[in-house]
């Protein structure tokens, strides 16, 4: 300031005498700059000697994903490292059903999901006023339901750090504050127990607290739960209903709307559940006055129900949400709270349930626009409302009170069996990277599942906040994540399949997914038509299921569907008539690769699917069919091995015939190394089928693909031209993405367990650690990226769990051939109806059965290590 009043006033004076001559008035002006930069210099030195606050934002800091908490096809909420909830899709709201996208009707652009649901600490040491903590960190201004506390309440505020934990389904979180007298943990799970879809698709929440005193003096603390009414939060013609129930155990308060059809989308009730009797509650709240007047200065909440407030009589006499003076926009809160003087060291143990229930769970599928005659439809990708398919948990609830009485009786088994299955799977010699990234990919049966009330299922392709990405289990990208599936799920994954066998159409051409709407039937979904993998996609997972399950019953019912996908293939793709599939150009899965003629990836899938033919057809008892697709299966092959190896891995594609010509007139052949070119053998190893082609072979092409494709710190890329050994190839074209450089997770993951399969160990593991170092970097350790987050593909890494074991699953038959290099070790792996761990020890090796019934028909177990007479199996200790 002073600076600038000198400038200004020695320029004006410089005016005024314009009639010096020019040395003159550059003397003066020297004088002053002379002047200036002196005074400038000791200001600067004072300056420094106050250096600024200096803040380090790192990537770690960066909230970005987080587990989320909801059952298989329920919705879901994320709990992220901030403590708050994102990505709510309970509602059936978009992007996983067909709903509005969740925003509030009134004035969506505010910051309302931020205080959807968070719950509070009052806190008055002996002889000290009152506080406040909010267990959250916000990165707006928006907090426990209200904007600026730190203006209207100064002795509220958030904790100062949150330290985050999670291993599916659970989250681990600790809230701290040098402020606070005490430590707060808290637990975050829905029940997850595999081989169990009721007690894993319940619409609930558990939150466990534990508060210990730490301080030097008795503090009163209130435990505080508050949940927001989102119920119809896409329109305003609505009026809010809070209801409590109590008993002699917990108080549950359930929050809906009236005014809204029951057939709408987002109608419903979602509440909150106090495990005391103890409880009090304040219900329908909305402004800060006197709701947190009243927290700060009383130590239990009102035991009122205000909810009629949040609500008025219209000119018309009709009841009516109200709307604020402040914010215009129609909210109701509730809370529930339980209080404890605690002692030094003393501790409170407290739970809340939160539960929801949306029956409206409409189905859709994509309408295509108008095209021309003789042309491709072309989709818009906005869905036509077929039907309500509802929700499974709906077969055995009403209501989400009767959600919460359930959850609360059986608190102490679901809790038990969900922390079992995760300690038995943590209880393995695996690498605990290995183990937390195989955990990780479980995150997509919360986030993408849909469950139907008569028992369809499908996980979606692709998933971010604003979208989905491609429909319910695609074909092609279920072909690695259903793996986990028909693991922890088998009967959920041959539902999916059945799914599938009803879109077939009549020439026998599989669908490329399903669409939001599990029962319609549609030719294309999304506009994807005539891709070449399709048909060996839906033969390995229906024979890949069979062999898994043994169950007779679902193969002859899938039977007929198989033998049509084989002769589609037979009658209306292969041009050239040599019994294999005929690529001519962009068509599979790598939908921006083209391929000509026999193609590694197509063909390895496709002797792979005709071995799992030959070898079903046995069971059907059909003997012509066995010979047929051997005699397939050897052919294809032989061709394979002919025309398709180079030397050193199989090429991409050779248009051996001739039956497409490139503008010289010369057989079109690509010797890219893809990543994916022994993809069926892959498949073949989960499905007991022995090696589809010669040993050496596979083991050359999966050394090399390892040299030439993976770079640590850059990861597995989907394939390498010999032209650019280090290089990356740079398109011309107008393709769509760049698949060739880009390392896609899930085929990361599938080979690395491929790898392993075969022995190579280390490498693999090398190819899981890039992969699981990449998304913790990222911040998205939650969600994994492909077309769309939270993708399918990825949920490949389950199969890591078998290679480990060298484990393959045909009729009731196990061959373990176990791939850790140390002598002694404990595996843990699933069969149909149960999980068990091999434990190899000194004298013995031994089946431990963890959950439900192993029944194996023959057991295949390495001899290494053992004689004759010393070899020993106990199952289950016999």
């Amino acid at each position: 300031m002073i600076t600038t009043f000198s400038m200004r006033y020695t320029l004006s004076t410089l005016e005024q005498k314009s009639r010096l001559n020019n040395n003159r008035l550059l003397f003066i002006a020297a004088l002053l700059v002379t002047s200036l930069s002196l005074h400038c210099d000791g200001l600067l030195a004072q300056i420094a000697d106050k250096a600024p606050l200096v803040e380090t934002y790192s990537a770690s800091d960066r909230v970005r994903s987080g587990i989320a908490l909801g059952g298989l096809g329920t919705g879901s909420v994320e709990l992220r490292k901030d403590g708050q909830f994102y990505n709510w899709t309970i509602f059936n709201n978009q992007p996983l059903s067909m709903g509005e996208p969740f925003n509030f009707k009134v004035h969506p652009n505010l910051k309302a999901k931020e205080a959807l649901q968070f719950f509070l600490v009052r806190y008055q040491e002996e002889d000290k006023t009152p506080k406040i903590k909010l267990l959250q960190l916000n990165n707006s201004v928006v907090e426990g339901g209200m904007t600026g506390i730190n203006y209207y309440y100064p002795w509220m505020s958030a904790v100062s750090q949150v330290t985050y934990s999670g291993r599916f389904p659970f989250v681990n979180m600790t809230f701290t504050d040098p402020e606070m007298p005490f430590d707060i943990e808290m637990e975050a799970f829905s029940p997850f127990i595999p081989h169990d879809p009721k007690n894993s698709a319940l619409p609930g929440v558990y939150f466990n607290f534990n508060i210990k005193a730490t301080g030097s003096r008795k503090v009163n603390v209130m435990l505080i739960a508050t949940q927001r009414n989102a119920v119809g939060y896409d329109t305003s013609e609505k009026y809010f209903e809070t209801t409590l129930t109590e008993t002699d155990t917990y108080k549950h308060f359930s929050q809906t709307v009236g005014g809204l059809s029951t057939k709408h989308f987002s109608f419903g009730q979602m509440g909150m559940a106090s495990l005391s009797p103890a409880t009090t509650h304040y219900l329908g709240w909305e402004h800060k006055h006197p709701y947190y007047e009243r927290l700060i200065v009383e130590n239990t909440l009102a035991n009122i129900n205000d909810t009629e407030n949040r609500n008025m009589i219209d000119s018309k006499g009709k009841k009516v949400g109200r709307y604020t003076k402040e914010t215009k926009d129609q909210r109701s809160f509730s809370s529930l709270a339980v209080t404890k003087s605690l002692k030094p060291g003393e501790q409170l143990h407290h739970s809340f349930v939160m539960t929801w229930y949306f029956p409206n769970n409409y189905g859709g599928h994509n309408r295509p626009k108008a095209e021309a005659p003789g042309t491709m439809p072309d989709y818009d990708f906005r869905q036509k409302i077929t039907k309500n398919q509802g929700h499974f948990y709906e077969n055995s609830f009403a209501n989400a009170d009767e959600v919460a009485s359930y959850m609360i009786a059986n608190k102490a088994l679901l809790t038990q069996r969900t922390k079992q299955f995760l300690a038995n799977f943590y209880a393995s010699d695996a690498p605990q990277f290995v183990l937390d990234q195989i955990n990780s990919q479980l995150n997509t049966f919360a986030t993408s599942t849909t469950f139907t009330k008569n028992g369809n299922f499908g996980i979606r392709e692709g998933l971010s906040e604003e979208k989905s990405w491609g429909p319910n289990n695609t074909i092609d990208v279920a072909l690695y994540g259903s793996s986990a599936v028909i693991g922890l799920f088998p009967e959920l994954q041959k539902q999916a399949m059945h799914s599938h066998r009803k879109l077939q159409t009549v020439e026998g051409e599989i669908s490329h997914g399903l669409g939001y709407d599990l029962d319609f039937t549609e030719k294309g979904t999304w506009g994807v038509f005539h891709r070449m993998d399709m048909p060996g996609n839906y033969i390995l997972q229906v024979t890949r299921d069979f062999f898994h399950t043994n169950d007779k019953a679902y193969l002859k019912t899938m039977w007929p569907s198989l033998q049509k996908a084989v002769n589609y293939v037979l009658d209306e793709r292969d041009e050239d008539k040599d019994q294999m599939p005929d690529m001519t150009g962009i068509m599979c899965s790598y939908d921006n690769f083209p391929m000509y003629g026999l193609s590694s990836y197509i063909q390895s899938q496709w002797i792979a699917a005709m071995k799992s033919m030959a070898e079903a057809a046995k069971v059907i008892g059909d003997n012509a069919a066995v010979a047929k697709y051997n005699t397939i299966y050897e052919k294809g092959r032989q061709l394979m091995e002919t025309h398709l190896w180079n030397g050193d891995y199989y090429i991409l594609s050779k248009d051996y015939t001739g039956l497409t010509k490139n503008i010289e007139g010369a057989t079109l052949e690509d010797q890219a190394c893809l990543t994916d070119q022994l993809i069926g053998q892959w498949v073949g190893h989960q499905s007991g089928l022995g090696y589809l082609l010669d040993k050496t072979r596979i083991d050359r092409s999966l050394q090399q693909i390892y040299e030439r494709s993976f770079k640590t710190g850059f990861g597995l890329r989907n394939c390498s031209w010999p032209q650019y050994p280090d290089l990356y190839p740079i398109h011309t074209t107008n393709l769509w993405v760049d698949q060739a450089n880009t390392p896609w997770t899930g085929v990361e993951l599938a080979f690395a367990s491929f790898l392993i399969y075969e022995g190579y160990y280390e490498q693999g593991l090398n190819i899981i650690r890039d992969v699981d170092t990449r998304y913790r970097k990222a911040g998205l350790y939650w969600d994994h990226q492909e077309f769309g987050g939270h993708y399918y593909r990825p949920m490949s890494a389950w199969q890591t769990v078998n290679a480990l074991l060298g484990l393959s699953i045909n009729q009731d038959v196990y061959h373990f051939t176990p791939k850790l290099p140390q002598s002694f070790f404990t595996l843990f792996f699933a069969f149909d109806g149960g999980t068990a761990h091999y434990i190899k020890s000194e004298e013995q090796i031994a089946l431990s059965i963890l959950s439900g019934t192993f029944t194996p028909k023959t057991l295949v177990l390495p001899a290494e290590g053992f004689t004759k007479d010393r070899i020993r199996l106990y199952l289950d200790g016999k």
